[in-house]
């Protein structure tokens, strides 16, 4: 997600029509990775949260400590010759980049795609997932499990966790919130009303975040901490950085679906409608930026007299983040002694220029509630998505999608030209629209989406897509996750 502040810089396999099995998922407690069961009524998924480092360079060791052994000695190479050359010409100078075709670029999508079915009464659901790295760490994450629900039942929690600033947010929601939510959920009686069991949910998101919260602020004022203490680096990350987090409950027995979103990742219900013979677009969350009212309206009561200093009205950016609403993001949230604190002990980024009166943010979600049926599918995605494709043509291409599915062959595809449009800023864009796409990959509704939302039948597009390179990539695509829920199992593999 493109999250950055105001003045601040921050540092998929081969395509086939052939129909997989999707996994049937045990969660072993012991284990730290997923064990295959040959049948299970609810079917657990978890993606282990993927981390890369940056390598900062090798110190030298600490020789004043008597507990430190003596480095063992070095073998040394001779240094290599360097080739000679006619002339310059003769240099290669070619770009490093490897140019990604079609076969290429299919299965370079199909990297981190994964998909896993849940019990859905008398018939079988299916989860289908995917997500495209752009940042280097990716800072998207995403979790699918199965687990308690209101009044301990089972539920089907499906979720997307879209980090900006950093990936260390993120990586916490992913290990989490569900357990948060899961937990909350469990200890209402079954006859709850809706106000109550909104309420827990809400409550679940803010008291992980104010945990979060307290330990980064607890290891930055810590007298025992020293300045620059890797301890205290490690606590405060998680505040530093931030997240968005759409998290979609599914209730089997009453065949309900809850949706709590805070930022701007999105749910979109693809509700089938006998008498048109489509599915219709409904959204299930509407996204926390300063281009909605209703957050608006909230800022300006909780600040009154700052709303200038507050929102962009051309950006619709709180104080330079583009959201109202999210996990982490300390500078929102801290009064500006403890900002100005992080920053001079850990490292920390400054405070926002006119803060005042924090916290401008908060992590409680809103709530939405839906009655679904079997034939509804529901799209999760981080807002990468929803940067290049609307609601309804997201939802056109999942239903062309099953229909393809359903004739048992892809659509005959015919390339189309690839252009940009270019926007007063000079940069580059496009949107996604149903007269481009490609239905083509059967194996994946969340893949064939992706792929449409990065050019469809325009290859040279997609292509291009593919191949851009971090950091280069963050002006092509953002980190995108997607989610697609079908509530019946679009490959008939019923129980």
């Amino acid at each position: 997600m493109f999250r950055q502040a105001a003045g601040v810089t921050r540092v998929v396999a081969r395509p086939s029509i052939v129909k997989p099995r999707a996994q049937h998922l045990r969660w072993n407690s012991s284990a730290t990775t997923p064990t295959r069961c040959p049948k299970l009524p609810w079917a657990l998924g978890l993606l282990a949260a993927g981390g890369a480092g940056y390598c900062l360079g090798r110190g030298s060791s600490d020789r004043t400590s008597s507990s430190t052994p003596a480095p063992a000695p070095r073998a040394f190479s001779s240094a290599p010759g360097i080739p000679s050359a006619a002339s310059e010409a003769d240099i290669p100078v070619a770009s490093p980049v490897t140019v990604l075709g079609l076969v290429a670029s299919n299965a370079k999508i199909r990297e981190q795609a994964q998909s896993f079915v849940f019990a859905n009464g008398p018939t079988q659901g299916r989860v289908d997932v995917v997500r495209v790295s752009s940042n280097n760490p990716v800072e998207d994450e995403w979790a699918v499990g199965v687990g308690r629900g209101l009044g301990g039942g089972e539920a089907l929690y499906v979720g997307v966790y879209d980090g900006h600033a950093g990936w260390a947010t993120s990586a916490v929601l992913k290990q989490a919130l569900i357990r948060y939510v899961s937990g909350a959920l469990s200890q209402l009686p079954p006859s709850s009303d809706g106000d109550i069991i909104d309420s827990a949910i809400k409550n679940a998101f803010t008291r992980l975040d104010d945990r979060i919260m307290a330990a980064a602020r607890q290891a930055t004022e810590s007298s025992a901490a020293e300045h620059g203490a890797a301890s205290a680096i490690r606590a405060l990350a998680p505040a530093i950085a931030g997240s968005c987090a759409l998290l979609s409950v599914y209730d089997a027995a009453s065949s309900t679906l809850r949706t709590a979103v805070t930022g701007d990742s999105r749910a979109v219900l693809g509700v089938w409608s006998p008498a048109a013979g489509v599915f219709d677009a409904e959204a299930l969350s509407k996204d926390q930026t300063g281009f909605n009212e209703d957050e608006v309206r909230r800022l300006d009561a909780e600040h009154p007299g700052e709303l200038a200093d507050m929102i962009d009205p051309k950006s619709g950016r709180l104080m330079g983040i583009a959201v109202t609403r999210a996990f982490g993001d300390h500078r929102w949230k801290w009064p500006n002694e403890a900002v100005s604190a992080a920053q001079a002990r850990l490292f920390g980024y400054e405070p926002r220029p006119k803060s005042k009166t924090p916290p401008y943010m908060t992590a409680r979600p809103e709530v939405t509630t839906r009655r679904v049926s079997s034939s509804d599918f529901a799209i999760l995605a981080s807002d990468g998505l929803w940067d290049v494709i609307s609601d309804a043509d997201a939802v056109t291409c999942v239903e062309r999608w099953l229909a393809a599915n359903k004739a048992g062959r892809p659509e005959s595809v015919t390339p189309g030209p690839s252009k940009f449009t270019v926007g007063d800023d000079g940069y580059a864009s496009w949107k996604a629209t149903p007269g481009d796409f490609a239905i083509e990959d059967l194996d994946s509704a969340a893949v064939c989406l992706v792929k449409n939302a990065l050019g469809g039948r325009r290859r040279g597009m997609f292509c291009g897509a593919m191949t851009a390179y971090s950091p280069l990539s963050r002006y092509v695509r953002d980190d995108i996750t997607v989610q697609v829920i079908f509530f019946r199992d679009p490959y008939g593999n019923d129980k």
